[in-house]
């Protein structure tokens, strides 16, 4: 398996501290975010060969070059074309049809990862999201909303709807599953240009019937997207549970 980790945002909510550093490996209770990304992929049942897409290689991969363990870690340049574009530029670097875990390169979380990896090969599914039961209305709206049936097959996904339907909502965590039957004709549906996954893939894939919802129950799932956020990620660490949102 590969792993891609999104990390070209250019942190522009997070001044002054991402002039100094980029948004990765802004320290969380003295931990770079990468850190908690790699660690939180041990559990997967399979090896994996981690891919980061950052606008910061040079200083990304002086950190990587530094920590023993982080020889299967390669960084690459993306572009800043949304998740969708990036990510198809990840792909094309891999050059392989391999089934991809997609992480974006500011959340932390504790999601239980083989899990959502079992029940991906479970459904036999093209493409899986993992998604948590949230009640902050303010945070759903923020945040991509979905809705699946009895077998776990999402039939809607919104992107930070203006209205929530119902309190809870499942809300999209920010990890993905391309399966290799997908990546075997990702070009049908990603190439690198400016594009979101979560207003454009999406939504296709599910008028396809192709996307897939695993629900988990992380103890924590921070975005490190504002000063905020941030702050609130340092002081929740001490508990080890919470949600923060950008």
């Amino acid at each position: 398996m590969h792993s891609i980790i999104l990390a070209a945002g250019k942190g522009t909510r997070m001044v002054p501290l991402s002039h100094y550093i980029p948004k990765l490996l802004i320290p969380v209770r003295g931990k770079p975010v990468l850190a908690y990304i790699l660690e939180s992929m041990k559990s997967l049942p399979i090896k994996t060969h981690y891919i980061v897409a950052s606008n910061h290689l040079s200083t990304i991969e002086k950190y990587i070059q530094k920590v023993d363990g982080h020889d299967n870690v390669k960084v690459i340049q993306a572009l800043g074309w949304e998740t969708g574009g990036d990510l198809a530029i990840a792909m094309e670097e891999i050059g392989v049809d391999d089934d991809v875990l997609i992480l974006n390169g500011d959340t932390i979380t504790d999601f239980p990862l083989a899990d959502l990896y079992k029940f991906h090969k479970e459904k036999g599914a093209e493409v899986t999201i993992a998604v948590f039961s949230l009640s902050d209305e303010k945070q759903l709206k923020a945040m991509g909303v979905v809705e699946v049936d009895k077998e776990g097959k999402v039939t809607n996904f919104v992107e930070k709807p203006s209205e929530v339907k119902k309190i809870p909502s499942l809300a999209s965590v920010g990890i993905y599953i391309f399966d290799k039957k997908f990546m075997e004709r990702r070009r049908e549906y990603l190439t690198p240009r400016k594009i979101k996954l979560e207003m454009s893939l999406f939504p296709k894939l599910v008028a396809e019937g192709k996307l897939y919802a695993y629900v988990g129950t992380p103890k924590y799932r921070w975005d490190i997207g504002t000063l905020e956020s941030y702050l609130h990620a340092e002081t929740f660490m001490r508990d080890l549970e919470g949600v923060i949102q950008k």
